[in-house]
């Protein structure tokens, strides 16, 4: 507004319009000075807690009875910090950060488990089907207290995973509390390079696909795209989609996956987070690939990735989960930004700042009906009853009939992977990278009367004759079979179900 038009108002507008510039000023003017003296307060506390860690540090380094390296005296209080606040944030030094990024190019040989700190105890999640792991009788729950004969206590998981790993053929003794065993179990197992493939897949009596996601990774869309488009040409009928005992992968994964099914600009994920930017929601671009019925078959060891296409079908009612009686999935949906800092403790041979980063849990999943999944879990929409034992015989024997994920010894080794112990949520390529790790589940840890006899094999037995064994049947697999099959019948009959 110009001076001139100003002056034509009647005094009292002047005056109003006045009132409102000094009022919206006083406003901004508080809002800084309330900014700066909240600001000014937090630079005090911090200042506050500078002089009581100079003080401590001083009286460590002058009288404790042993000189200690300052590297790792400061380590050890970045690594405090984090464990005030969930087992997934945390300091990554140079070692660290390495070990991520290895882990993100899933090139692993190990013992095949994916495991958690559960109350700061490393647990077992549960082992990879048919790895070593597996067919030596770990169980999901096992707390492993000792490694090579050292207690995990304090233990964080990227130290986990650099002991548990190792080249093939090596062996690596563990000591596992198990509930319900009157004594510690010990096993020691064999290490291999095992290979995961992401997608398996086979049709059951011409008309039923199935496929198995066994992770999220690089190119699980694609090839699951492939294998539904291949198994309709077949003639299919009906789609089981397969994601027991995955515990996670690729997020942008996690959403191609959905958006194969989800229908174009519905919400497939969404993310809350105390600061705005962690506020997103992940939509479909795309139209579905098919409209047959659809299972999925879950567990309370689907994570992660897994509980987001669990989630996008669920919610938008596109199939029927599928789940054993009584169990939720894991409950695995906080996210992870990997923020590299500029700073580090150590150095490199000439002298500069060696790479490291904090990984901070920074936003939640929620369902595209706006559920939590965070120590919630998803539900089964059909519960099946499983006898007992029965998902670690599954374990044991693999799925999809594979019994042993372990590849021939002349196999190259650069040609290999193996799904690492704890798998990671990455989101897309941004300024910060997000990534998603097992957490502690929310379903119902099996008290001593709920726990299975187990498989708990001091020394390998001989191999019995494989005439004689009996055939193990997937219990929850063939209740899904008979779903399809019901479906497919009354779309034959032309009945129609909503």
């Amino acid at each position: 507004m110009s001076g001139a038009n100003f002056l034509k108002h009647p005094i009292e507008k002047r005056l109003l319009i006045l009132s409102l510039l000094v009022l919206l000023c006083a406003v901004a003017l508080m809002g800084q000075v309330a900014s700066k003296v909240k600001t000014e307060e937090q630079d005090e506390e911090f200042y506050r807690f500078v002089d009581l860690f100079a003080e401590v540090y001083k009286d460590i380094q002058g009288k404790y009875v042993r000189e200690i390296d300052s590297e790792k005296l400061f380590e050890g209080v970045l690594n405090g910090m984090f464990l005030t606040l969930d087992p997934h944030s945390q300091y990554m030094g140079p070692d660290a950060l390495m070990e991520l990024e290895k882990d993100t190019e899933g090139q692993f040989s190990g013992i095949g488990i994916h495991i958690t700190l559960k109350n700061k105890i490393l647990t077992v999640v549960a082992p990879i089907p048919g790895s070593p792991a597996a067919q030596l009788g770990l169980q999901p729950w096992d707390r492993i207290i000792e490694i090579e004969g050292k207690s995990t206590e304090g233990i964080t998981l990227i130290e986990a995973v650099k002991k548990l790993t190792g080249p093939p053929g090596t062996t690596v003794t563990i000591t596992v509390y198990r509930t319900a065993e009157p004594k510690p179990l010990h096993f020691t197992l064999t290490r291999e390079t095992i290979k995961i493939r992401s997608i398996y897949s086979k049709i059951f009596d011409d008309v039923v696909g199935y496929t198995r996601i066994a992770k999220f990774s690089e190119q699980t869309a694609r090839d699951l795209e492939q294998a539904i488009l291949e198994q309709i040409e077949k003639g299919v009928k009906g789609l089981i989609i397969d994601i027991r005992f995955n515990t996670g992968g690729l997020l942008q994964q996690a959403i191609e996956v959905s958006d194969l099914f989800v229908s174009e600009g519905e919400v497939i994920v969404s993310t809350r987070g105390r600061i705005p930017s962690q506020n997103r929601e992940y939509r479909a671009d795309r139209d579905p690939i098919t409209h047959l019925p659809i299972i999925v078959l879950i567990n309370q060891f689907s994570a992660s990735a897994s509980e987001i296409v669990a989630g996008a079908i669920k919610d938008h009612h596109l199939g029927i989960l599928v789940g054993p009686k009584g169990e939720r999935t894991f409950g695995k949906g906080s996210v992870q930004t990997i923020e590299e800092l500029h700073h580090s403790l150590s150095k490199d041979e000439n002298g500069n700042d060696r790479r490291s980063a904090i990984r901070l849990t920074t936003a939640e999943y929620y369902t595209p009906n706006g559920d939590k999944i965070h120590d919630v879990g998803i539900e089964a929409d059909w519960e099946v009853e499983l006898p007992e034992g029965h998902e670690l015989a599954l374990s044991r024997h693999g799925l999809l009939g594979e019994p042993d994920v372990r590849e021939p010894e002349h196999k190259e080794q650069n040609q290999l992977e193996e799904a690492p112990p704890e798998e990671e949520l990455q989101e897309p390529q941004g300024e910060s990278q997000n990534v998603d790790t097992v957490t502690t589940p929310s379903v119902k840890e099996p008290g001593p009367e709920e726990t299975s006899p187990g498989f708990y094999l001091p020394e390998q037995p001989e191999k019995e004759d494989e005439t004689k064994e009996e055939k193990f049947v997937d219990v929850q697999l063939e209740e899904a079979i008979k779903i399809i099959k019901a479906h497919i019948a009354m779309g034959l009959l032309g009945i129609t179900s909503e």
